[in-house]
């Protein structure tokens, strides 16, 4: 993917359209929750329609052959997409998703996993993201729609998973 516009924050504090910083409070998500002792721990960093993470490959992550589970890069090119709506105040989630597998990945490397919103309808955004090996090879790349949440939806997600700007730090 080329250039990666400024960013707006991350998946722990994001910077709303009235540049007020939003902090997210710690949650439990496999991808990018710190509060999982199996997960991955992704820290995403988020900009204009797009997302952006890396993460070195754990040995726990293997398939066979001590190559990455498939299941597992899926996984974060998944949160990358999901999170790249960000930037539209919007909380999203998968409703349909394609992978196509281009090359493996095995323990130690640290891969690189980016995505934009390449057009949004409504509460649908259509992302493209690809995953990457530190060499610049294709790992993976992936086509998916997004379903932002309502705006009744959105504000429950930020009093359960919000922290008010200045409450961590921020």
């Amino acid at each position: 993917m080329s250039s990666t516009p400024p960013s707006i924050g991350s998946s722990q504090a994001i910077v709303d359209a009235e540049g007020r910083r939003y902090a997210f409070a710690d949650h439990h998500c496999f991808a990018c929750g710190a509060s999982n002792p199996i997960g991955m721990r992704l820290h995403i960093e988020l900009s204009d329609g797009a997302a952006r993470s890396e993460w070195v490959v754990g040995d726990d992550y293997v398939g066979w052959s001590d190559k990455l589970h498939g299941g597992i890069i899926a996984t974060l090119l998944d949160e990358v997409m999901a999170w790249a709506p960000s930037s539209f105040d919007s909380w999203a989630v998968t409703a349909e998703m394609s992978v196509r597998y281009r090359a493996s990945a095995s323990p130690g490397e640290r891969l690189t996993a980016s995505a934009r919103v390449a057009r949004r309808r409504r509460r649908i955004y259509e992302v493209v993201g690809e995953v990457r090996g530190p060499d610049g090879r294709l790992i993976a790349e992936g086509r998916g729609r997004y379903l932002g949440a309502t705006p009744s939806e959105k504000a429950a997600l930020k009093d359960r998973y919000g922290s008010p700007p200045g409450t961590r730090g921020e």
